[in-house]
């Protein structure tokens, strides 16, 4: 597959994780965030000097947290990385990478079931603000983790286990206490 706005790159290559210089943004639901969005981030902040992991809403999609709780998540899991910046936004992404002056998005995919929707998102990126996506394939052990299953499990009250890390959980647990969330 040969698309202009789009780099294909595979997490087990080590040559995806060669230094660059430039800012990225990672876009995504992250209702909540998992351990494989986590990976992604992880990486991204071992090669970029300056990572925004930003909460956006979809509009196909029904969030069990708000954008302020998912960010907050985001934040206690990935404090240890200084060039990690979360946050959230209600515009569109093109919106907020021109905002910030990033030209390039990195999004990890799982396989053929997420390919078709992730590069329809990168095509409307290029063409509303001229960005460039990279587009990280899972490892094989991540690539059957998902948001979806982590809220059936924290709805039904099984283990997260290797979907949700402890960060995560606990922001969760405050939030149960707080509001009676889920």
């Amino acid at each position: 597959m040969e698309h202009p706005c789009i780099v294909f790159r595979d997490m087990s290559d080590p040559a995806t994780f060669e230094k660059r210089e430039d800012t990225v943004i990672l876009p995504g639901s992250f209702d909540p965030p998992t351990v494989g969005h986590l990976e992604v981030i992880r990486r991204a902040a071992e090669i970029f000097p300056a990572v925004y992991v930003t909460v956006f809403q979809n509009p196909d999609k029904h969030c069990m947290f708000t954008p302020e709780e998912r960010a907050m998540m985001l934040a206690s899991a990935t404090d240890e990385y200084e060039n990690v910046l979360p946050t959230y936004s209600l515009g569109f992404v093109a919106a907020y990478a021109r905002e910030h002056k990033v030209r390039r998005l990195v999004k990890g995919y799982r396989g053929e079931d997420d390919i078709d929707y992730e590069i329809s998102q990168a095509e409307w990126n290029y063409r509303m603000g001229g960005l460039i996506t990279e587009l990280w394939l899972a490892p094989e052990a991540l690539r059957s983790v998902s948001s979806t299953e982590a809220r059936r499990r924290l709805i039904s009250g099984e283990p997260t286990d290797g979907i949700l890390t402890p960060e995560v959980l606990g922001v969760i647990r405050h939030l149960r206490e707080k509001k009676g969330k889920i």
